[in-house]
């Protein structure tokens, strides 16, 4: 009779196999079967191991209140459950000591909601857990049935049952999978078609893709400004990422392949997959996935994130060539602006770029040159495209509007600024923009570059004067003064009347104003050159010029009657004063190359 009864439950967990798909309700079923046909049993729980975060967690139970027994986690190892898991034997705890022993390495996570689920702490006095294993011989998880009454003990033969039970759920829970696998293989490609041609933007795309992996997503560009978040969590996290692993973004892209960093965000600690975003060998940006500690994404996630990764390579691309495309129609304008004679033309197409002459606007332009590269022809092709790409996209958040001009190693760029702004101001403004491109452009695409910025002028008619006044502090720049890489015309001085003369002109003249002092110097090796210009600078003020040179007030008066005797002269105004520090200047302009 016995035998007829455990045989019937057996041929009823086939049925129960065959009459559905939906996982829980078979397990839940199945349990059912077990409960009922091993005597005695009082409660029965199947844990599932989920690699993600390699623990075994319930997914079915009968005499266990559920509600609480979901928060159980055994890690492998971890109580009875977890030692067979590991073991992947059956095992028989066939009394209350076996079981107190088996379950007293349970974390208090674990033994809290197990006497919740119980209504108090309990043992069993008895115990049988199972491994379920798949056809691959991987343990997927485990059935353990337990017995709280005293006169009942279980024994070999009801392990075998249960081994038996145990076969049947790892039939269900793979066929479970398998349909489940297809499910979202399917809705991965479903997902990530649909924003794919809706052309949604990178916002969708991350949503889509954290919505497939149920994880927290951050897009950054190749700079580490965050692009796209999958929620307000993951911005948040996002930013802590940027102050917590700062370098280790940059590194990150540098490295063009996968990587992964612990650190604690926001007080707690995560694992951060790093993934680059390419294209045609150029890296435009980077897919931050922050997940819990000891997460590990399974075939269909990593799936999911490839797919995801090409789409947003396309997105990123698409959005930077319709970027350049607007940008190079705005060049052909500034060109014409900038080659004087200004006319109708240029005002009627820059109404059509909704970009037309206001009272209320004044315009300023920059000239940025990049210095010889000392690269392959091709490569420095490929590294000007990747920093122009950064470009665009400043220029497109930047608070002034703006025409960009691109040809060869030159990018000329003409602001509209608000005619209420000073001068200044407005320098003070595009200066850590063009600081900050300088800097991309030496550090990530070896390019090193000059910035020159020209006056303010308030009609478009005028551009090409502030065009040249752009130009001419590049070319002060190109003859090497000092480490300096942006200049305004103000900076520029008179140098800007020296650009436009030889400067075998230009040493003539100074040798004729300050020749004899200069061979002076050479001869004797003094100083009088340098003290004639503090002596100048500082209005005459000898007291003043002795604290800069760091020298006795005796000795600048030393000084100044050498110098008043090679000049031939006993005091220094006028047209003479004028033409020395003319000549002051013109040396130390010839001296900078």
């Amino acid at each position: 009779m016995e035998t007829e009864k455990r045989l019937m439950s057996v041929i009823n967990a086939v049925k129960v196999l065959n009459s559905t798909r939906d996982l829980p309700e078979v397990l839940h079923q199945l349990i059912k079967e077990v409960l009922n046909v091993i005597g005695g049993a009082n409660a029965a729980v199947l844990f599932l191991y989920e690699s993600r975060s390699n623990t075994l967690y319930a997914q079915s139970a009968i005499g266990f209140d559920m509600e609480q027994l979901r928060h159980v986690r055994l890690a492998p190892g971890e109580g009875m459950s977890g030692k067979t898991f590991v073991s992947q034997k059956g095992n028989i705890f066939s009394s209350l000591d076996h079981t107190v022993e088996g379950m007293k390495n349970l974390t208090g996570n674990s033994e809290h909601y197990y006497a919740r689920s119980l209504g108090e702490m309990a043992y069993p006095v008895s115990a049988i857990c199972v491994p379920i294993m798949s056809a691959e011989d991987k343990c997927l998880g485990v059935l353990t049935v337990d017995i709280f009454e005293k006169d009942r003990q279980f024994d070999q033969s009801d392990l075998q049952l249960l081994e038996t039970f145990a076969g049947q759920a790892s039939i269900a829970v793979e066929n479970a999978r398998l349909f489940s696998q297809n499910k979202r293989t399917k809705l991965v490609h479903e997902e990530l078609s649909k924003v794919s041609l809706a052309k949604g933007g990178l916002s969708d795309i991350t949503k889509a893709l954290a919505g497939l992996i149920q994880e927290k997503v951050v897009v950054f560009n190749e700079r580490t400004d965050v692009l796209a978040v999958s929620d307000k969590d993951a911005a948040e996290k996002g930013e802590a990422l940027k102050i917590e692993a700062g370098p280790l973004l940059k590194y990150a892209i540098s490295r063009k392949s996968t990587s992964t960093n612990e650190a604690l965000l926001n007080g707690d600690p995560y694992l951060t997959y790093f993934l680059p975003i390419q294209a045609d060998g150029l890296v435009l940006g980077l897919l931050a996935i922050i997940v819990e500690k000891e997460t590990v994404f399974d075939p269909l996630d990593q799936f999911a994130i490839e797919q995801a990764i090409t789409i947003f390579a396309m997105e990123m691309n698409r959005r930077d060539r319709f970027l350049a495309e607007d940008f190079h129609y705005s060049g052909a304008v500034l060109e014409q602006l900038i080659h004087a004679p200004y006319n109708e033309l240029s005002s009627d197409a820059l109404t059509r770029l909704n970009f037309p002459e206001h009272d209320r606007h004044h315009y300023a332009v920059v000239h940025l040159y990049v210095r010889d590269p000392l690269l392959p022809f091709q490569e420095v092709g490929e590294k000007k495209k990747q920093l122009m790409r950064v470009i665009y996209r400043e220029m497109e958040s930047f608070p002034f509007k703006t025409l960009v001009y691109e040809r060869n190693m030159e990018v000329t760029f003409m602001f509209t600024v608000s005619s209420s702004s000073s001068e200044q101001s407005v320098f003070d403004t595009l200066e850590p923009l063009f600081t900050s491109i300088i800097h991309y452009g030496g550090q990530e695409c070896e390019l090193k570059s000059l910035a020159g910025f020209g006056q303010v002028v308030d009609k478009l008619q005028n551009v090409h004067l502030s065009y040249q006044d752009a130009k001419r502090c590049v070319q002060y720049l190109q003859t090497g003064e000092g480490s300096r890489a942006l200049m305004t015309y103000r900076q520029l001085g008179p140098y800007r009347l020296f650009l436009k003369m030889e400067r075998g002109e230009l040493q003539d003249y100074a040798d004729e104003v300050l020749g004899r002092v200069a061979a002076h110097d050479r001869k004797h090796e003094t100083e009088l050159l340098k003290t004639l210009k503090v002596y100048v600078e500082s209005n005459q003020n000898m007291a003043a010029s002795a604290k800069k040179l760091y020298v006795h007030v005796n000795t600048i008066k030393y000084r100044l009657h050498s110098i008043y005797q090679l000049l031939q002269t006993d005091k220094l105004d006028g047209r003479e004063l004028f033409e020395l520090q003319l000549g002051l200047h013109i040396l130390e302009y010839l001296n900078t190359k």
